[in-house]
C-alpha cells in the first residue's frame, strides 16, 4: 500500500466529486483503465476501511485522479469529510479492464463509468496514438455531464478521438446539438457504421452494459474484442 495526498477535491457536478492524490511514497503502476483500492488510515496508517475505484487519470500523469460519486456508503461518507492535505492509501492497479493501444476503439459509459474511459482517452492524446477512437457518452441531463470541457478539448489534442454524448432525462434540449434518448442500435450504427472493425470498452450500471452488449452483437461486433466492467 502507498500513501498519497489529496491534492484536491472539487465537485465536478452535484453528488459527484473529483480527487486529485499525489503520491508521498513510491506511486503505483497502473494500465489505462484499471481500478485501485483507496484506503481510509487510521492514526496509526493502518487501513479502516477500502473500497476499488477506476483511476481516471492516465498513466503518465503525476497524479492519481478519482471521480467518484457521493452516495452516502462509509466509504463515501469518510472521503466526503476529507480535504486538501488528508492522507489515504492506495493499492493497485487491479483489473482486466485495461487499454492496449489498439488503433480502433470505441468506449461507451455511463455516468461515473466515464472514469476508467477518461484514463484510455487522456492516454490516447498524451501518447498521439494514431487510430479511431469514439466515445459514447450518456448523462442524465447538461448538468451531470463529467468532463463536459476536458472531453472537448481532447478531440481538440487528438483528431483521432471523436465524442458522442446522450442526454436521456434533459426535458427541454433546447441549444443542446447531441443526441437524446438512450443508446440503442439505430443511434450506435448511426455513428459507427463499422462497428465489427473495433475493439470495445463498456463501463456503467449493469443493466446499461448488459443491453449495449446484446446492441453490439446485433452490430456485428466481434464478443471477444467486448470488455465490460459493470455495477449495480
Amino acid at each position: 500500500m502507498t500513501r498519497y495526498k489529496i491534492a484536491s477535491a472539487s465537485d465536478a457536478v452535484p453528488g459527484i466529486r473529483i480527487f486529485r492524490l499525489e503520491p508521498m511514497d513510491q506511486p503505483i503502476s497502473f494500465k489505462p483503465g484499471q481500478f485501485a483500492f483507496l484506503h481510509i488510515l487510521d492514526e496509526k496508517g493502518n487501513s479502516v476501511v477500502k473500497r476499488p475505484y477506476s483511476i481516471a487519470s492516465a498513466p503518465g500523469a503525476p497524479y492519481l485522479e478519482f471521480c467518484i460519486k457521493l452516495a452516502g456508503g462509509e466509504m463515501t461518507k469518510r472521503l466526503e469529510a476529507l480535504g486538501k492535505g488528508a492522507v489515504l492509501g492506495v493499492e493497485g492497479g487491479f483489473g482486466h479492464f485495461s487499454y492496449g493501444d489498439q488503433p480502433k476503439a470505441a468506449f461507451i459509459g455511463g455516468g461515473t463509468g466515464i472514469a476508467p474511459l477518461m484514463s484510455m482517452l487522456r492516454h490516447i492524446a498524451d501518447e498521439k496514438l494514431n487510430g479511431t477512437f469514439v466515445l459514447f457518452y450518456s448523462a442524465r441531463t447538461r448538468d451531470s455531464i463529467v468532463y463536459g470541457k476536458e472531453l472537448e478539448e481532447l478531440q481538440k489534442r487528438n483528431p483521432g478521438i471523436k465524442v458522442v454524448i446522450t442526454l436521456t432525462r434533459e426535458e427541454k434540449p433546447g441549444s443542446w446539438k447531441g443526441e437524446c434518448g438512450r443508446f440503442d442500435h439505430e443511434m450506435l450504427s448511426r455513428h459507427m457504421p463499422d462497428a465489427k472493425d473495433f475493439d470495445w470498452w463498456m463501463c456503467g450500471q449493469m443493466e446499461m452494459v448488459k443491453g449495449m452488449k446484446e446492441c453490439l452483437a446485433g452490430l456485428g461486433a466481434d464478443p471477444k474484442r467486448i470488455r465490460m466492467e459493470g455495477w449495480g
